[in-house]
């Protein structure tokens, strides 16, 4: 069976083709369509099938990652959505919380305005308390008096958030009940199904982005659905989470915001597969591409999870990949601020009209402009005379950086460079040094097309012993996805002291929850075997306001396996935070159930093939700008180093998607699964 992975970046689209009886692999890319996603989609799928020499149709299961919901918020793309909620916090989106990120003092701070513009947030009179009592009544008539009005304005997807809702549901499930009875073609979002805890704030904010992202999402994946059957093709579709799993997109038709920060952890799982079957348990994983690079930080095999996170500066409630982001890849521009100081960043060239050197129109200076003065991308592995294309970037670089800074071309080419470096270091930084980690202990797992260019240089300044780039770097990302689980997370709030928690009511709680996870993969056609439940609880010391998640085992829990849980969190506390209050009381608040089905997987260990649909070519010796100086470099086509190779630096490695660099002092070797170790400490 063939199962495809398409990774839909800013840039460029990635395509991964797998024949997961045989073990082969067939990857290709495609500028992202940017106005008409599918029709760059649909041009990747016939590529890939050209390469493999099979038809479409022959494709059993399609994998979709996307950007589509970052990119549809930042850009306020979306129709009339309305909010319900109880009387009295109809304000909570603008009230928010007493924080700022960047600058505590900064009174001039610009907040994001709310998705929901307050005439389209609406009360009614209701109230349950925390422990899920009815205090006062809904009334369905005064609902009814609400949606009508809401509809009259236009509204077509509706969030409802009514205070302590994650306790008991009973009013919410009421308003969705009146709201599909007297307007069945509004879209309705019920924060008890989206984001059942507590954090008013938080749930609401979530409920709202699932509410503006649905009509979009629903008909985008109707869409997509479409154009497949337009190709006679009938694979089963799924489309991945920022839990690191994927759901059918008839689920996320229904919980578009599980898919928010979706985009960049597929790469992150491919890493961690990877790892395993390298040996390699410590990875930093760094994904350049062509408009930003993502950061993330795997100990002992473990993905690290967040609980809370944000979309274009919007909370969101849901587990998600723990990762660093910054707008740092390889179509970002460089620029001069007010102070003369060079800049590179956030703003990127993308796809269109891309990096001068792309011959696009683009205008502007870029990373990857930067890279190709300095040598470092070679034209000649793609087979192009870019003689005339230099000479233009060139040109740019000097108008825009050398000609104002009084430097040489090469020279600020490679100060571009250095800024980007200093950047991405920075956000390694952030989920290594800042959270009690030593780089030094760590492997870098550089991969998206300029990952490789990057990667080298920037373990070096970090003194991290080893870089990993894997085959086919730029298309990594949508391997990850042909190895990704199926995943749906449950969870249920009840905050309760140590010496209040009912060791059988918590067994409950657990067995209620792995039964809607079971009773979801069933539904998608996982085999009993295929499934796996995976039990965590959010435990912190009373007063506190964030809490750690702890695993727990799996069954009855007796007193014997509750002290086990209390005395990971101390651990755990202690190893985060350097200290533990083992005499403090603890609250548990809130107790989640992961549901898997695990898929089958290709079989990278057997690297039987790897096609791109490139041609090859000979070693040849070439020039290129190191530290203030030109050296010799040779210039490798990686189809052609054979496991065993070593590659003394400085040297380019080039490939379909990506290139790699080998600084000077450096020495690189290729392993038995193609994938080119980088050795700093040479």
């Amino acid at each position: 069976m063939y199962r495809i992975g398409i990774d839909t970046g800013g840039t460029n689209t990635d395509i991964v083709l797998v024949d997961l009886d045989t073990g082969e692999l067939y990857s290709t890319k495609t500028p992202t369509t940017t106005g008409a996603l599918l029709d760059g989609i649909k041009k990747g799928i016939r590529k890939a099938s050209d390469i493999a020499g099979i038809d479409s149709g022959e494709i059993g299961e399609l994998v979709y990652g996307t950007t589509i919901v970052v990119n549809m918020i930042a850009q306020k793309e979306s129709e009339a959505t309305g909010l319900v909620t109880t009387k009295g916090f109809r304000d909570v989106l603008e009230i928010g919380r007493a924080f700022r990120d960047r600058n505590i003092y900064d009174f001039f701070l610009d907040k994001p305005e709310p998705l929901v513009p307050r005439d389209l947030r609406f009360e009614v009179t209701e109230r349950i308390d925390f422990q899920g009592n009815v205090l006062t009544p809904l009334d369905p008539e005064e609902v009814r008096r609400v949606l009508h009005e809401l509809v009259s304005r236009n509204v077509t997807s509706l969030g409802v958030c009514l205070l302590h809702a994650y306790a008991n549901p009973v009013h919410e499930q009421i308003i969705g009940r009146i709201a599909q009875e007297e307007f069945p073609h509004l879209f309705v979002t019920l924060s008890s199904e989206i984001n059942p805890q507590f954090r008013e704030y938080e749930r609401t904010s979530t409920t709202v982005i699932n509410a503006y992202m649905m009509p979009n999402m629903v008909s985008h994946l109707m869409e997509f659905e479409k154009k497949t059957a337009v190709e006679k093709m009938t694979p089963r579709l799924f489309i991945m989470q920022g839990n690191a799993g994927v759901m059918t997109f008839q689920a996320a038709h229904k919980k578009p915001v599980h898919v928010a920060n979706s985009g960049p952890i597929a790469g992150i799982i491919a890493a961690n597969h990877l790892g395993k079957l390298t040996g390699l348990a410590n990875l930093i994983t760094l994904d350049m591409g062509g408009t930003s690079c993502d950061v993330s930080l795997i100990q002992d095999n473990t993905l690290k999870f967040a609980m809370n996170s944000d979309v274009e500066g919007y909370p969101i409630s849901v587990p998600t990949v723990d990762l660093s982001y910054i707008g740092a890849g390889g179509g970002s521009l460089a620029w001069i601020d007010g102070g003369g100081a060079l800049k590179v960043g956030p703003k990127s060239a993308g796809a269109y009209p891309g990096p001068v050197c792309y011959r696009r129109g683009g205008t502007l200076p870029t990373v990857t402009d930067a890279n190709f003065i300095t040598g470092r991308i070679r034209p000649e592995v793609f087979l192009e005379d870019l003689t005339e294309v230099h000479e233009e970037t060139q040109q740019a670089i000097g108008r825009h950086i050398a000609g104002p800074l009084g430097m040489e071309i090469r020279e600020a080419a490679e100060g571009i460079l250095q800024v980007v470096n200093s950047n991405m270091i920075r956000a390694i930084k952030l989920v290594s040094v800042e959270r009690g980690h030593d780089p030094r202990d760590f492997t870098l797992v550089a991969f998206g097309g300029a990952g490789g260019l990057h990667g080298g240089k920037l373990a070096e300044e970090l003194e991290i012993p080893r870089v990993l780039v894997p085959y086919s770097p730029g298309t990594f990302s949508a391997l990850g996805l042909t190895l990704a689980d199926l995943k749906h997370d449950y969870v249920h709030t009840r905050l309760a002291t140590e010496d209040m928690i009912d060791l059988e009511s918590l067994t409950e709680i657990y067995r209620t929850l792995e039964c809607e996870g079971m009773a979801e993969l069933e539904r998608e056609g996982i085999a009993l075997e295929d499934r796996v439940l995976l039990r965590t609880c959010d435990i912190r010391y009373f007063g506190q306001a964030y809490e750690l998640s702890i695993s727990v085992p799996s069954g009855v829990l007796g007193r014997k396996e509750f002290g086990n849980v209390v005395e990971h969190f101390h651990a755990l506390h202690e190893r985060i935070y350097g200290h533990s209050m083992r005499e403090d009381p603890l609250e548990f608040v809130n107790y989640r159930v992961s549901a898997l089905g695990i898929t089958r997987k290709p079989l990278l260990g057997e690297m039987r093939s790897w096609k791109t649909g490139v041609p090859s070519f000979a070693p040849f010796a070439a020039k290129a700008f190191f530290d203030g100086r030109e050296r010799d470099v040779t210039v490798f086509n990686r189809n052609t180093l054979e496991p065993g190779t070593i590659v003394e630096g400085p040297a380019v490695i080039g490939e379909m998607g990506g290139t790699i660099v080998v600084y000077p002092n450096q020495k690189a070797s290729v392993d038995r699964l193609r994938n080119v170790l980088i050795h700093t400490n040479c």
